[in-house]
């Protein structure tokens, strides 16, 4: 009997992983949660898909459920644990990408304002492996870090946390941390009035929508101790504040993380550990995405600022979302969502160096994507 599986519609080129002894369904987000999910073996999801006891009350013949994302806040895994259906992830799918947007982003933000990162300090809160990649990358282009994390430092023995003082001398907090509610480290509100009163050049989030408090972040902006923030993640998403997007500087729509090379790990890991999981061959084709040549440099293309803003898509994802602020709460976190889904999604840089057939000199710091 063949396995069946039950996937969100957007997840990248699943039919390209899937060997024979597997029957593939789609289902759309757009419409909710599938009520014919328990009729399934398996069901593969994203973010915007919640598993809960109120969204699955009875899980039928479910017995793998895997989201194609790094967060897992949208998953109540001890109730998935209870009903004994077995839960994976793919941790680290997106780390690169979320990386290389941050570095954008940075460099977007220094251009317009002038800033200059030499006389900068960044921490960065939250060092798995989209921070760590965040530090790797600005550690390679001599920008002063800050490594906040005190979970990690303490699951962790070689790694070391920086001090909550130490990490709020610096001039710009970028956040990477889980959403957590309870316990110990709980993230919710973590970037607060308290840590904002300390006044910062730039706040970014891609991490989770309500690690930053979004109302304290607006008025610590309005007193002139924050002057600029970054949000690509939002409280209350997919409907997001319509002061926050119109006062950010940068506004996008939880795509950080969204690149061909980081969609196809996505899918390839939860695959794979939903192949293992049921004693199937895991043998999954390289991916067959092809490379954008990066195009000759002229301009303000030839600074490595305009260069990363010209070759990325975050300044059609700022424009779109820009649009949606004032729709009615429908109408907004039906185009937000389809915002995500539907735009066309970017090469890494890591990948396009590979691809670029252009021989003339391209930005020096360039070389910092090459792995």
């Amino acid at each position: 009997m063949k396995i069946k599986i039950l996937a969100d519609q957007y997840l990248y080129k699943l039919d390209k992983m899937m060997p024979a002894e597997v029957e593939l369904i789609r289902y759309n987000p757009d419409d909710g949660f599938p009520e014919n999910a328990v009729e399934f073996d398996v069901l593969l999801i994203r973010t915007v898909t919640k598993i809960n006891s109120d969204t699955l009350p009875e899980t039928g013949r479910l017995k793998f459920i895997g989201s194609a994302t790094a967060g897992f806040d949208h998953v109540e895994q001890v109730y998935l644990e209870n009903q004994g259906i077995t839960f994976e992830r793919s941790e680290g799918c997106n780390a690169n990408a979320v990386g290389e947007y941050v570095v954008t982003v940075l460099h977007r933000w220094a251009h317009e304002r002038k800033a200059d990162f030499q006389s900068t300090k960044i921490g960065i809160v939250g060092c798995g492996n989209t921070g760590s990649s965040v530090v790797q990358y600005l550690q390679k282009l001599g920008i002063e870090t800050v490594s906040y994390d005190p979970p990690k430092a303490r699951r962790e023995p070689g790694f070391s946390s920086a001090g909550l003082e130490e990490l709020l001398t610096c001039d710009i907090l970028t956040f990477h941390t889980p959403l957590s509610r309870s316990g110990t480290h709980s993230t919710f509100h973590l970037c607060s009035e308290k840590w904002l009163s300390r006044g910062f050049d730039l706040i970014i989030n891609t991490a989770r929508g309500g690690v930053v408090d979004e109302q304290a972040l607006l008025k610590a902006q309005s007193d002139g101790l924050v002057r600029d923030f970054i949000l690509d993640v939002w409280e209350g998403e997919p409907v997001f504040g319509n002061d926050s997007g119109r006062n950010a500087f940068i506004a996008t729509p939880h795509i950080a993380g969204y690149s061909k090379q980081a969609k196809w790990k996505a899918s390839e890991i939860v695959v794979k550990k939903m192949l293992r999981f049921f004693g199937l061959n895991q043998n999954i084709p390289k991916s067959s995405d092809s490379m954008t040549a990066f195009s000759e440099v002229s301009g303000d293309q030839s600074s490595f600022a305009g260069f990363l803003w010209h070759h990325s898509n975050v300044k059609d994802y700022d424009r779109e979302l820009r649009k949606l602020i004032g729709l009615d709460d429908v109408e907004k976190a039906l185009k937000f969502a389809r915002l995500r889904s539907e735009t066309e999604t970017r090469n890494e840089f890591s990948a396009m160096m590979g691809g670029s057939n252009y021989t003339a000199a391209l930005p020096e710091n360039l070389s910092i994507f090459v792995h």
